[in-house]
């Protein structure tokens, strides 16, 4: 009887195991074009100093193909954002810019948790007669981790789709320099 009672609770632990992943994440309709009524160079050098001031670290930048490449986790002025922190299973990832959802997956008790949330930024500029077209594709990664005491179980890495807050604040920036 005892082996039978050992052997149910391990098939069910067993069974109980899902890898690592995401649910339940947000997609939001929202422009991710503007255009701005000014020349190339000056909406260029603006773009620069907005990813400076803004704590959004220049991956690559060409001025000749109009492309620009911010990666990390840029603020947009830490005022701005408002909404709190998410929580999933006792890991914060701040999701004010983009919607990760919530951690999925499990071995046992032992529960998956978010890790390292990078934010990155494509910038396109394209000059438009006396005009100026702005693009922004902005997206997450972030890892999700499935742990047991002796180490990591299952893991990805899985793409966090755009809010729209960055594109709109992005947007309103350019438009009133």
């Amino acid at each position: 009887m005892k082996n039978l009672l050992v052997c149910t609770f391990v098939i069910m632990v067993l069974c109980s195991c899902t890898t690592a992943g995401v649910k339940n994440v947000e997609y939001s309709q929202f422009d991710k074009t503007t255009v701005v009524n000014k020349k190339f160079d000056e909406v260029w050098g603006y773009v620069i100093e907005w990813a400076a001031i803004n704590s959004f670290p220049i991956e690559s930048a060409d001025k000749v193909s109009g492309m620009l490449k911010l990666s990390g986790s840029g603020t947009v002025s830490q005022s701005f954002f408002q909404s709190p922190a998410f929580q999933g299973d006792g890991a914060k990832i701040d999701q004010s810019l983009v919607s990760c959802g919530e951690a999925t997956g499990n071995i046992g008790l032992y529960g998956a948790k978010f890790t390292g949330l990078t934010i990155n930024a494509v910038i396109i500029l394209r000059e438009v007669e006396e005009t100026t077209r702005v693009t922004v594709n902005l997206y997450g990664n972030v890892g999700v981790e499935v742990r047991n005491a002796y180490g990591v179980v299952s893991s990805t890495v899985n793409t966090c789709q755009s809010r729209g807050i960055f594109e709109e604040r992005f947007f309103k920036d350019l438009n009133s320099f």
